[in-house]
């Protein structure tokens, strides 16, 4: 097995990314910069997002998958709170369309 392979296996398992933006509240990725005062990366927008996400996914676009930033799904997900309050969020909403 290769390594495109093993990381296609694995993307798999990995639950899908919820855009909470915990990973760039705890430290910042190869493209970001940490911000001392607000204590997390200088490009996470106010609604969880990267503010400089197309511009990672235009340098990024000839890279193999498993080398890329974005795509592989949530890389801290385990007892993530800003995550579970979002997939709580979505549930909720879902349950009230539903009912």
């Amino acid at each position: 097995m290769n390594w495109e392979q093993l990381f296609n296996e694995i993307k798999e398992k990995c639950p899908e990314c919820v855009k909470c933006g915990f990973c760039c509240k705890h430290t910042p990725c190869y493209y970001g910069k940490w911000d001392e005062e607000q204590n997390k990366c200088i490009y996470l927008t106010e609604d969880n997002l990267c503010g400089i996400y197309d511009q990672i996914i235009e340098l990024e676009k000839n890279k193999p998958s498993m080398e890329r930033m974005f795509g592989s799904g949530c890389c801290l997900n385990y007892m993530n709170p800003d995550r579970l309050k979002i997939i709580r969020e979505k549930q909720n909403e879902k349950n009230k369309r539903g009912a």
